[in-house]
């Protein structure tokens, strides 16, 4: 059956029925913000103005339904013989901006209801109002849903909105009759599990994304939705208040869900509006309009709290601060969170139980019970009575290796969110031995959130037993490094630290798995790792500081001696300071080494805080732990042992240990072996060049690098110094999987590095580490015997200089496999700045000049700090956002302010750069304080300032 819509045959009331629509969404885009300023009313911007939306959309189809009809075409017959019902978030009522209008046309007969869908369809288009329907039988969806999820949970997200209810009421009879009877429940609920997996995987896996999906991210808006499906499946009812009257929930729990679905409603909303379509993704630069449109300020939550929400900032500061987004971001992880529990409570209580086999039960003591095989407590007013029960049904379960029943896990969940039950706890002697012994604890666990600590934060009793945490929970760096919440890298990070002393990470970390195997305070150590972040509220600084305060308390309440406390303390004020030192600083200087080992607390202390880095480091982010970084670790670990050991017996500066450097240069003499000649003598040039390569080389190279790469490099340099070409560049073997190392061998002089770091940048590669070497060319040090690296950072004066350049690098469009392609026209570049074809500021602004504009990523402030405390050289450290030409900037300034480069290290965390350079002026010395400084300093901001001034992008 055909019929006309034209515009000339709808009925009259069409027109006025699109002006209305037309009138009333217009009013609820103006709801809001378009840009980061603060929302009128942010509470009208969540689930009200997704009801809103739904209400408009009701009353849209009611009328068109109503219209249609009497117009008569097609006949009233076949509009009372079908029900429009909603599903969907239009299904629960409540549509978020932009989402589209999700309907089904439920009729006796498909195919005559076809005609009564064009009818609705056509005016719905017409109106800008984006459809997705389908004209089905009660048959046809009692089947589909039987193999078809999405299907299936239509039928629960039904709403009945115009036509002939009954329809709708037999499709619900039909459906709780079958699908969701009691004994399909468990088959329904399992597929509900199998596409949470598959989502969560799909999108992150985690709550702590830098960027989360906020509707099908883990912890998102679907979660809330699998929850509902299945209490509605299993209760008949999916209102969070009405599951509180069911017993499915305490009203505690509902507010709370409900608190977290208005935050993620709000963001879902705004993120809509920004983009003019649906998208559900809160990247980097939608969470700066997010938080200024919510009225987040620098010193306060959301428009409505204590602070100044919504001052204007002064002229120099951005619109939303990095503080304010990183409050918003907390809350959002907190919001997720609640989302994410909530899911697995309310999942598991509408699993039913259909096995009529007998359960063993067995009576443990003390109120705890091992119930076909987890634990559980005999009587749930225990933990009223005696608050301890919470830890001890913990502990068994640990012991015994069980996980506890999901049963036991709600109520200890619901105890730990009361005040009284929480003090309570903190006042038990018992619950502080076995916090203690719990948050110390190695081994492997079956519990349902893997880790013991993992676990207690789970079930609330971490909190409960150190609300100093709470701040923490949720906090979130605005930046790409830091990629967990400071609560999950604390716990994540405690983990790590257990895994280290069960050994099951030698392959990766051998020396901090023997260390740590030989802790000789364990449970110290534990806490010490678990609080190293406790001080790190919003907005604060000097973390270390505060949390090493934070931690005093918290120790001494939960019984630690003094000892401990005090070294725990100094352990969390100092955790910083091993991987500072190790990254930005000169190891074979000296004073490095004799400054670091005043900051420990002898060889133990020091043991101590090497583990606790290599925990912190390696949870930071999957990638912040790179092989670089864990050798220049082990490297300054194995430097203070010796130093706190005692100097070296030939009375020379502190160096690595004898052995180590033996096997580094036998492994690299070897590798020599397999690296092709062309003949004998040339067997014999390349064995005799490695032995006066080896000396001429400082220590800190043969332990940084590994054997094949070191007689990669060497060979290099014999070319170079045999054929007295200007530069050679050559790929050599990569310790680093995530970039390939280039290798420049050529003369030494000033400028060098700026001409090479500007042909880096005219490449497009991204440096990601480096290392700076000069040697003499002249044999200085090597008498031809036993051959031994030179122990000083710094070549002899008044001999011939050879420089030996490693850079690890990235192509920007290709990655490692880009790299090779470059070589050519790296060596060319380099030797045209060095020849003065071309100066190395025009070079790298072609670079910067054919750039593709980046994804948004959060601002990072530059820093400067200029140190003259180093024996012989003043050490720049600048931290920057990264950015193309960056590295050549920073080396072209120094290099025309007449200093010289001695060690230069250069560290990529995420967006952010800590690039260090040992330098000193053209006679040797220092840079003198005062005016000298400052015209560095300011030079060195200026010309990073002028990146950006260039269109740079990062």
């Amino acid at each position: 059956m055909s019929f006309d819509l034209s515009p000339t045959s709808r009925p009259s009331g069409l027109a006025e029925l699109r002006a209305a629509y037309a009138r009333e969404r217009a009013g609820l885009d103006r709801t809001v913000p378009s840009g980061p300023t603060p929302a009128a009313d942010p509470a009208a911007l969540g689930v009200a103005l997704g009801r809103r939306h739904a209400k408009l959309l009701d009353d849209l189809l009611v009328r068109l339904f109503h219209l249609l009809r009497e117009s008569g075409n097609p006949g009233r017959a076949a509009w009372d013989a079908v029900a429009i019902a909603g599903v969907g978030g239009y299904g629960r009522g409540a549509a978020a901006l932009r989402s589209d209008l999700d309907v089904r046309i439920l009729a006796r007969d498909a195919q005559r209801a076809s005609a009564i869908a064009d009818a609705l369809l056509y005016p719905l288009w017409d109106m800008g109002v984006t459809v997705g329907h389908q004209v089905v039988t009660i048959d046809d969806l009692i089947e589909g849903a039987r193999e078809d999820l999405p299907t299936a949970t239509s039928l629960l997200d039904w709403r009945h909105v115009v036509g002939d209810a009954s329809l709708s009421e037999a499709l619900w009879q039909r459906a709780v009759s079958g699908i969701f009877a009691h004994s399909e429940l468990p088959g329904f609920i399992e597929r509900l599990g199998k596409e949470i997996a598959q989502r969560h995987e799909r999108f992150g896996g985690s709550v702590y994304l830098l960027e989360p999906d906020v509707k099908n991210g883990a912890g998102g808006l679907r979660d809330l939705d699998v929850a509902r499906w299945a209490a509605k499946a299993r209760y008949g009812v999916g209102e969070f208040d009405a599951l509180v009257r069911f017993g499915a929930l305490v009203a505690r729990e509902a507010e709370e869900i409900r608190g977290a679905a208005e935050m993620l409603w709000r963001l879902r909303n705004l993120l809509h509006a920004h983009s003019g379509r649906r998208t559900d993704r809160l990247s980097f630069d939608e969470q700066e309009l997010c938080a200024g449109a919510l009225g987040y300020s620098k010193t306060a939550g959301p428009a409505g709290h204590a602070g100044h929400a919504g001052d204007a900032p002064s002229p120099d500061e951005p619109a939303v601060s990095p503080e304010a987004i990183e409050r918003m971001m907390s809350d959002y992880y907190r919001s997720a969170r609640t989302i994410s529990r909530a899911l697995d409570v309310i999942v598991s209580r509408a699993m039913p139980t259909l096995t009529r086999r007998r359960r063993r039960d067995e009576d443990l003591g003390r109120g705890v019970r091992l119930f076909d095989g987890c634990i559980t407590m005999s009587d749930p007013d225990l933990l009223r009575t005696d608050p301890a029960i919470a830890l001890r049904l913990v502990s068994e379960a640990v012991e015994r290796g069980v996980p506890l029943l999901p049963y036991a896990r709600g109520a200890i969940v619901r105890a730990a969110g009361d005040p009284v039950f929480c003090a309570a706890l903190r006042e038990s002697p018992e619950a502080a031995e076995r916090f203690r012994a719990l948050v110390a604890t190695c081994k492997e666990t079956a519990l349902q959130s893997g880790s013991v600590v993992r676990e207690l934060h789970d079930l609330g009793l971490l909190l409960a037993m150190i609300p100093e945490f709470l701040p923490v929970v949720g906090r979130v760096h605005h930046d790409v490094y830091h990629v967990y919440t400071v609560d999950v890298h604390s716990v994540a990070a405690v983990d790590r630290l257990a895994a280290l002393v069960r050994g099951e990470l030698a392959g990766e970390f051998g020396l901090p798995c023997r260390l740590a195997a030989e802790a000789t305070r364990p449970t110290m150590l534990f806490f010490a790792t678990l609080l190293h972040d406790v001080g790190k509220a919003i907005g604060g600084k000097d973390h270390s500081r505060r949390g090493a305060e934070m931690a005093r308390t918290i120790l001494e309440r939960l019984g630690f001696p003094p000892e401990d406390v005090d070294e725990a303390c100094h352990l969390i004020l100092k955790h910083l300071v091993m991987y500072l030192i190790a990254t930005r600083r000169d190891l074979d200087d000296p004073a490095t080494i004799s400054e670091f080992c005043q900051e420990v607390h002898g060889r133990e202390g020091l043991r101590d805080l090497y583990l606790l880095t290599v925990a912190d480091l390696s949870t930071t982010s999957p990638t912040a732990m790179t092989s670089w970084k864990a050798r220049m670790l082990d490297e300054l670990y194995l430097a203070a042992d010796a130093a706190l050991r005692g100097a070296r017996e030939d009375g020379g500066p502190l160096g690595m240990d004898d052995q180590r450097m033996a096997r580094a240069i036998s492994g690299t003499v070897g590798a020599l072996e397999d690296m092709p000649a062309a003949n004998e003598d040339e067997r014999r040039a390349q064995r005799d060049f490695l032995a006066r390569y080896l000396a001429s080389m400082p220590e800190r190279y043969l332990l940084a690098n590994s054997p094949a790469a070191i007689a990669a490099h060497a060979e290099l340099a014999r070319k170079q110094q045999h054929d007295g070409s200007g530069v050679l560049v050559a790929l050599v073997p990569s310790r680093h999987p995530e970039a390939a190392e280039l290798c420049v061998v050529a003369p030494d002089r000033p400028g060098l590095l700026a001409a090479i770091t500007a042909a880096l940048a005219a490449s497009r590669l991204e440096v990601h580490a480096a290392q700076i070497h000069s040697r003499a060319c002249d044999d200085e040090g090597f008498d031809g015997g036993v051959i031994r690296a030179r122990s000083s950072s710094s070549p002899p004066a008044g001999v011939r200089l050879q420089a030996v350049d490693l850079f690890w690098v990235r192509d920007r469009g290709e990655g490692v496999g880009g790299v090779a392609r470059a070589i050519p026209k790296l060596m060319t570049d380099i030797q045209a700045v060095l020849s003065g074809q071309i100066s190395g500021a025009e070079l790298a602004k072609k670079r910067r000049g054919g750039a593709l504009r980046e994804r948004p990523t959060p601002k990072v402030p530059t820093q400067i700090s200029i140190d003259d405390r180093a024996s012989h050289h003043t050490v720049i450290e600048v931290l920057a956002r990264d950015r193309p030409g960056l590295l050549f900037a920073i080396s072209d300034a120094l290099y025309q302010l007449g200093l010289s480069i001695s060690v230069a290290k250069i560290n990529t965390e995420g967006t952010r750069v800590a690039d260090v350079f040992y330098v000193s002026e053209a006679d040797g010395t220092k840079i003198s304080n005062g005016k000298r400084t400052q015209e560095v300093e300011e030079r060195l901001r200026a010309v990073i300032q002028g990146l950006d001034g260039e269109g740079s992008v990062g």
